[in-house]
């Protein structure tokens, strides 16, 4: 298996980053209940929330590249359900990358907070109405 340098990894770091904010409006972030959505294609329901990201999008320190929310106290659930898949969208809809949502606690490539978990679930149950925490989303 070949393995990039350091410095190239942090250029592609950045290089994401830029890519994302090329639009002059900010990056979001849709939850969706369909998994399938993680692989990137297109979702069969509507998000359950959109989380607006700040502008920049995200910071580069220490090898990471963080997400940042515009609103740390969270974002508005348009519909009750459990979210398994999220989309990081530019701000003109360019799909900058496709992943799980879990808790924290269960490893997904987004995290998110703000209700409970269920047991034997892997992400909390959202309720239309509430909010939404974006939690850690670290790219190396």
């Amino acid at each position: 298996m070949m393995v990039i340098g350091q410095d190239h990894a942090l250029y592609q770091l950045a290089a994401t980053l830029e890519f994302a904010d090329i639009p002059a409006t900010a990056c979001r972030i849709l939850l969706f209940s369909d998994v399938s959505a993680a692989t990137g294609s297109t979702p069969a329901v509507a998000p359950l929330a959109t989380i607006e990201l700040a502008k920049p999008c995200g910071t580069i320190a220490a090898g990471v590249l963080s997400l940042s929310p515009a609103e740390p106290g969270g974002a508005l659930v348009m519909q009750t359900g459990v979210p398994r898949a999220a989309h990081w969208l530019r701000g003109d809809g360019v799909l900058v990358a496709a992943g799980t949502v879990t808790d924290a606690e269960n490893g997904g490539d987004f995290t998110v907070a703000g209700a409970a978990t269920a047991p034997g679930e892997t992400s909390p149950t959202l309720y239309a109405g509430g909010k939404v925490l974006l939690g850690a989303v670290a790219l190396t």
